[in-house]
């Protein structure tokens, strides 16, 4: 395991120093599917849709043909009812980019990373963001009522003591929300040390579902649910192919209409089977409340 110290050299050349992309120009399909996305999240968690026309409901259906994308919506918002003033942490923030979509839905955002040129690049957005460990923060007991971190677990040395950090600062029946890679995912079972989950040096740990619920409990979270999703699975399975066959992986290359409709159709097909044989998909979620 690296020296703590060294952390951050791990990550000099990381996706979350890039830029998000804009969104201002969107093609037919582009805003039609922008509309399913908001009338989904409508009747799934509460948030504002588009349109309040019955049409424009009954769009929210149609996220249920494509399951890996359904799931990648779902976690987009951390499976959060939405609370409109809500103050919300993020753990690992990166470039802010779900930060920002946070606050759009109506939360009070704040940010965490311990990657400064990520955390410039997220401020520059005009967010909320602190710079460092949570323990180093000093927020005061129950400051919030969601922290959510996604892909971020792994990457710490001591992820038990930052759950029971991550409970001090929740409100009371506040909810904590972690996603990270699943040791026991098909994914996993298939590529094995080409699995893109694994991602040494930078993965300190891998976790199940189990095993992370478990370390929940330990640090005394009243309930904890735990499932596994298929969220971030067409890109787990791409990346993996990609390590399998050429030895690596470069997150930020551009990847081509072609293999963008191939991945698509790989997604129909992996997100169907984790419907129909739950349990094993690329990513262990825990959801646990104060």
């Amino acid at each position: 395991m690296p020296a703590e110290a060294d952390l951050a050299k791990l990550y000099t050349d990381y996706y979350t120093h890039q830029a998000s992309l804009p969104n201002s120009v969107r093609n037919p399909l582009g805003r039609f599917l922008d509309r399913v996305r908001a009338s989904h999240l409508h009747a799934r968690f509460g948030y504002a849709p588009l349109s309040a026309s019955w049409i424009n409901k009954l769009l929210g259906l149609f996220a249920y043909i494509h399951p890996a994308w359904k799931e990648n919506l779902e976690a987009s918002v951390f499976y959060l009812s939405a609370q409109r003033g809500g103050r919300l942490l993020e753990v690992g923030c990166g470039s802010g980019a779900t930060l920002q979509s946070m606050e759009q839905k109506g939360w009070s955002v704040t940010g965490l990373d311990f990657d400064e040129d990520a955390v410039k690049n997220a401020r520059s957005k005009g967010l909320d963001v602190r710079h460092g460990q949570l323990s180093a923060q000093e927020f005061a007991d129950e400051s919030f009522d969601a922290v959510v971190m996604s892909h971020v677990i792994e990457h710490v040395p001591s992820p038990g003591a930052l759950l029971g950090e991550c409970r001090r600062v929740l409100k009371k029946g506040g909810v904590l929300v972690a996603l990270t890679p699943n040791a026991d995912s098909r994914g996993h079972g298939h590529y094995r040390r080409n699995w893109r989950g694994l991602e040494p040096p930078r993965h300190l740990q891998v976790f199940t579902a189990r095993s992370l619920a478990s370390m929940a409990y330990g640090a005394d979270y009243d309930t904890v649910e735990s499932f596994t999703s298929m969220q971030g699975a067409i890109y787990i399975w791409h990346a993996s192919a990609e390590i399998a066959k050429d030895g690596r992986h470069d997150m930020n290359a551009e990847v081509g209409l072609h293999r963008r409709i191939l991945l698509q159709i790989t997604g129909l097909v992996i997100g169907w089977l984790h419907v129909l044989l739950p349990g094993r998909g690329e990513v262990a979620v825990i959801v646990c409340r104060k």
